[in-house]
């Protein structure tokens, strides 16, 4: 063992050379612990000592058998006994040489590794699962940019006339410049009144998408986005990037009609409630579902239309809550998220997205934004455990469920009975 006025041995090397031992004295045939527990509870006790194959210093038992190493206190020359076998040891060092000791650390670390007490792997099973984002169809090839007759976004947004059914007018203004997927130089457009049409420039938008101007085309295609949103009552936060439905003005809690796979109608979901309005303790914070959504290209060519469901707090359904006591709330819904609640969030959202349709199309002037609705599917494969597998069909097949807050938080072996978009509120409804 190294005396007390050496260095100690690193935390590491040690925490190593116990897990070699396999809690069991390196002496051939000696079955004493390295450590012991009296009970649950109490201080582990270390009963091991460390012992050095090449001993250190000029007195140290088998320090002449062999030269020094430059890490005299490595793993590869330290090995554990127990407190008798240790002084036997050092006690007859021609007898235990360096030798000998050596094979007796590569056989007991031999036959501690031979016992792997890892857990088997299970067996996998592959399913093919739906990917969280909904495939772009129909994008605009084109892009228009002329000089605008403004200074801010609101002033532009002033002066655009109200769409027309199944319109939506996306533009970004920058460096001076109004860019859209509408066409500028058209002196009967939206967008006479704000840009100059004698500037206006058509660009081809896989030109755009390759060159420093890439962010202009996103923009435009979220732009598009917030703008169909809004009118559905889904308000956006710019700080945090989501989306989140607004509160009814009458109740503040608001619900939200669905529909099951196969087009079935079903009793409106509750997307925006009170915190500890179940228990008729209500307070002032209210929880909105909210998403992340955007328009991602995700290969050459290919786009699709990303969901993440998230969550949004307000005060009064309105007032966004101090940032102080939104962290620790959101973080711990966020540790219950558990499969079956993200599913039926992710979906619910492609439910409310395309109204019931196969697809969803946004019309940017003579161009179109076409959502499909359809998930892609790949095949994935996890380890089954238990034989209890992740069963999809749960809250917008079921019918019985009310709140989509809640079940985006839910255990997934709570009783369906007791499922609704919030068993993770329960704790905060007390």
């Amino acid at each position: 063992m190294a005396s007390s006025s050496r260095k100690e041995i690193p935390a590491p090397v040690t925490n190593r050379l116990f897990a070699l031992s396999g809690n069991q004295c390196a002496f051939p045939a000696c079955s004493s612990p390295v450590t012991y527990q009296e009970a649950s509870g109490e201080k582990p006790v270390t009963l091991a000592q460390r012992a050095h194959l090449v001993g250190v210093g000029r007195q140290g038992p088998r320090s002449r058998e062999a030269p020094l190493s430059d890490a005299p206190d490595a793993v590869e020359n330290l090995t554990l006994f127990c407190g008798n076998h240790h002084a036997i040891v050092d006690g007859n060092p021609r007898i235990y040489s360096v030798e000998v000791l050596a094979k007796y650390k590569a056989d007991h670390e031999e036959r501690m590794a031979a016992k792997d007490l890892r857990v088997p792997p299970a067996p996998f099973e592959t399913d093919s699962v739906d990917v969280s984002l909904l495939p772009v169809s129909e994008l605009p090839g084109s892009v228009w940019r002329a000089e605008s007759l403004f200074r801010t976004s609101m002033e532009i947004i002033e002066r655009l006339p109200r769409p027309m059914r199944g319109q939506v007018l996306p533009f970004v203004l920058a460096n001076g410049q109004v860019w859209a997927f509408h066409d500028l130089a058209d002196t009967r457009g939206p967008f006479k009144q704000v840009v100059e049409p004698e500037s206006a420039q058509c660009l081809d938008a896989a030109e755009l998408l390759d060159s420093h101007d890439r962010n202009i085309y996103v923009w435009l295609l979220n732009s598009a986005l917030r703008v169909a949103l809004r009118k559905r009552g889904i308000q956006y936060d710019r700080d945090h990037g989501r989306y989140y439905f607004l509160a009814d003005h009458e109740t503040v809690t608001r619900r939200v009609e669905a529909k099951t796979k196969t087009g079935r109608n079903q009793s409106a979901k509750k997307v925006v409630r009170q915190e500890g309005e179940l228990v008729g303790n209500p307070r002032d914070v209210w929880w909105h579902l909210a998403a992340q959504l955007r328009f991602e290209e995700f290969a050459t060519g290919m786009w699709g239309l990303t969901i993440r469901p998230e969550f949004h707090l307000t005060k009064n359904g309105k007032v966004p809550l101090d940032p102080r006591r939104v962290g620790r709330k959101v973080t711990k819904r966020k540790s219950r998220m558990y499969n079956e609640g993200y599913f039926d969030a992710v979906h619910f959202f492609r439910y409310f997205l395309l109204d019931g349709r196969a697809r969803v199309v946004f019309e940017v002037g003579r161009q179109r934004i076409a959502i499909d609705g359809d998930f892609p599917q790949v095949d994935a494969k996890w380890p089954l455990i238990d034989d209890n597998r992740f069963n999809p069909v749960t809250m917008l097949d079921s019918g019985d469920e009310d709140d989509v807050i809640d079940a985006l938080a839910s255990s997934w072996d709570i009783d369906d009975a007791e499922w609704d978009w919030g068993a993770e509120h329960k704790e905060d409804d007390r």
